[in-house]
């Protein structure tokens, strides 16, 4: 089962994470195995990565193998994880410029309610192709769910989501949408 990794570093700088992938010898020709698609930016207090993988299992083994000795020697903050199972992805939508981590939590949205939601977008149908973000990922909490897309800008996802989630809610108690909003210093996806 695929899985969504969310790791806040405070006090993690976008030098410390190019040290680490120059240690690791990460880059968008060397992925490592399993990996599906990896989004990192700097936040206001430190540095946020968001990861899917094809399984824990694919995660743990890279973490373990050359992630925590590549930080370790680049000094990088210890910080932990969030390892949550995907609901539902899409790794290419008709967005080509992958400038923004919108990072929605969200205690009021249950899957059935996403499902239910989403039945009604034309960006999700036909596997999401159309769907205006570069990508789109759902995950699954003990008490809601985690939205992880990459935009263009944030303008066009406050675009789609007047257009497209306001009418399919329509009659839902979906709660308040604050997405925190993270630019894109490096993102990489498998094809």
């Amino acid at each position: 089962m695929a899985i969504l990794m969310i790791l806040d570093i405070p006090g993690g700088t976008v030098g410390q994470y190019d040290k680490v992938n120059e240690i690791m010898g990460v880059d968008d020709d060397n992925t490592p195995d399993g990996l599906i698609s990896h989004a990192a930016g700097p936040t206001d207090d430190g540095l946020l990565i968001v990861d899917v993988w094809e399984s824990e299992d694919a995660l743990n083994r890279f973490v373990g193998e050359q992630v925590m000795p590549a930080m370790q020697q680049a000094a990088v903050p210890q910080a932990q994880p969030r390892v949550l199972p995907v609901h539902n992805r899409i790794d290419s939508g008709a967005g080509s410029e992958p400038n923004v981590i919108l990072l929605i939590e969200s205690d009021t949205f249950t899957p059935a309610m996403y499902d239910d939601i989403v039945s009604r977008m034309p960006a999700h149908a036909g596997g999401g192709s159309s769907h205006p973000a570069v990508s789109h990922v759902a995950a699954r909490t003990d008490d809601g769910m985690v939205f992880v897309d990459v935009w263009d800008s944030p303008e066009s996802a406050q675009r789609f989501f007047e257009s497209q989630l306001g009418p399919a809610s329509e009659g839902v108690d979906i709660g308040p949408i604050e997405p925190k909003i993270v630019p894109v210093h490096n993102r990489f996806a498998k094809s």
